[in-house]
């Protein structure tokens, strides 16, 4: 199988399944450089992302972020590169 049909099959997959996928930028308030197609099941569009008019820190609840952004720092300083 060519890798372009592998990334289709993997990106057919990725939709269809109840997790969605963000690749996000080590920038502040993480930049979103890829949401899979079934963002749409929160209310938004793979554009809202892409486009850079929300970021992922904007869907964090506000009683969250602090954490959450404390946990990405920790995780960045270990050396972890990907984490749920």
């Amino acid at each position: 199988m060519a890798q372009f049909e592998e990334k289709a099959e993997l990106e057919k997959v990725i939709n269809k399944s109840p997790a969605i996928v963000f690749l996000c930028k080590t920038e502040l308030d993480w930049p979103v450089e890829f949401v899979s197609d079934n963002v749409v099941k929160l209310g938004y569009t793979v554009d809202d992302f892409e486009s850079g008019s929300i970021k992922y820190a904007d869907i964090v609840h506000p009683q969250d972020l602090n954490y959450v952004r404390s946990e990405v720092l920790r995780n960045s300083e270990e050396g972890n590169t990907e984490y749920t």
